[in-house]
């Protein structure tokens, strides 16, 4: 049974059941209106049969008035224990009950045979006060009990039309708060797997279910952009990766194809080539593992930023005095400088600049070439994957600046684009000082 289902049959049970109860209490209250409305009938008949007589030291006696058929109508007049006034019409058994219940000289009310409720009253001697007859009243309660059935039948009748007018009202109340669950099931059994732009677009909130729409739109766009990022940095990644498996693939068939004179010079340079491309590869290795616990911690480790780049060869290096420990692993922010320095080579005439200096909680690294420079019109997309500039060799994936400013972002830093005469990039990361644990 599905949760519509549910819903509706519970709200309808709890419906018939407040219904059933508000239908047997009605009821049940009516009946006892009823019986004490028929008591008080009686006793009133009762009293206007006994004010209609004459009571002497001789007996009882009927007075007989011009309404006396209404007052004689279904009433015995007993004077001691005889009758001298009955209904006529009465059957047998009737007669005897009223009767026998006059006879007991106290004021009694007993159900007669068929509908007939009876009713006794004692008629007392003027001056003795002592009870010297009595008056018995008979009553039909075919009126009253076909009013009951009635007012049963149309109860019933009612609380029926109530229950199934208040199941359209809750079957549309819950078709109308469970539509969004509907579109969003809709929509998401269409959805694929890559379908990282998919949302439920359900509007503003407007309650509770609308409410969760939004949170999973944006739970969805979380998602999808943790997903994004991944595929930039597997293809980040890859791209660190291949570079130097192309070399050591170019530097291996050189190696293997050296012959004649000067073969085994020309070997040894490309074993050494060979070596430190395995070194740049096992640092991208390292790298990735590195970020892999930068997911879990970004505040793991502290790098010396002037010893890592005095380590870069062809470089020069002016370091500010004092410069504090940058907040980051060593491997994660070598991996995020070494693309900046091969870029600056890859476009320098002659020098390669590294400027190491601080400034308040942060450590700054400027990386300047003397080459052209950044194209004006290429601008922040040179960190974009793939971007490049008119004229630029396709030496690469144009992966490494997106990289370099990823990596730098998981260590709560940045890179930009300086200012200066050629190329000009600057990676700032936050100083140890001023680092605190997120």
């Amino acid at each position: 049974m599905s949760f519509r289902s549910r819903l509706l049959l519970v709200s309808l049970a709890t419906l018939a059941v407040g219904l059933g109860a508000l239908l047997i209490a009605g009821n049940l209250l009516l009946a006892a209106r009823v019986n004490a409305d028929v008591d008080d009938l009686l006793r009133a008949r009762t009293d206007a049969q006994i004010a209609a007589l004459r009571v002497t030291a001789a007996g009882v006696h009927v007075r007989h008035v011009a309404n006396d058929r209404l007052l004689d109508r279904e009433a015995w007049v007993l004077d001691g224990g005889e009758v001298v006034e009955r209904p006529t019409g009465a059957t047998a058994e009737l007669d005897a009950r009223a009767v026998a219940l006059g006879r007991r000289g106290v004021t009694a009310t007993a159900d007669g045979p068929g509908d007939i409720r009876l009713h006794a009253e004692p008629v007392h001697a003027r001056r003795s006060n002592e009870p010297v007859g009595a008056v018995v009243v008979g009553l039909s309660l075919d009126p009253f009990e076909r009013l009951q059935g009635g007012v049963l039948i149309g109860s019933i009748v009612i609380a029926g039309l109530v229950l199934l007018a208040g199941g359209l009202a809750i079957r549309r109340a819950i078709d109308g708060a469970l539509r969004p669950v509907v579109q969003m099931t809709d929509r998401a059994r269409h959805w694929g797997a890559h379908d990282l732009d998919r949302r439920f677009e359900l509007g503003e909130p407007r309650d509770e279910l609308t409410s969760l729409a939004a949170t999973l739109d944006g739970l969805l766009a979380r998602i999808a952009a943790s997903r994004r990022h991944e595929q930039h940095f597997a293809s980040e990644v890859a791209h660190e990766l291949r570079t130097p498996l192309a070399g050591l693939r170019g530097r291996a068939e050189l190696a293997l194809g050296a012959q004649g004179p000067g073969a085994d010079a020309e070997r040894d340079e490309a074993l050494r080539s060979v070596v430190d491309q395995v070194t740049r590869l096992d640092r991208a290795i390292d790298t990735l593992l590195a970020m892999a616990r930068r997911d879990l911690d970004p505040a793991l480790g502290t790098t010396d930023v002037a010893a890592l780049a005095h380590e870069i060869e062809g470089v020069t290096v002016r370091a500010a005095p004092d410069l504090p420990l940058a907040a980051g692993d060593d491997g994660v922010i070598r991996q995020a400088l070494a693309p900046l320095v091969d870029n600056a080579r890859r476009h320098a005439r002659d020098r390669v600049t590294l400027e190491l200096g601080a400034a308040p909680g942060r450590v700054r690294v400027t990386v300047h070439d003397d080459g052209p420079g950044l194209d004006p019109a290429l601008g922040e997309r040179a960190f974009e994957p793939g971007a490049r500039g008119p004229g630029e060799p396709a030496g690469g994936a144009g992966l490494g600046l997106s990289l370099a400013r990823r990596l730098a972002r998981a260590c709560g830093g940045e890179v930009t684009i300086g200012d200066g005469p050629g190329g000009c990039f600057v990676l700032e990361l936050p100083a140890v000082a001023s680092f605190e644990r997120r």
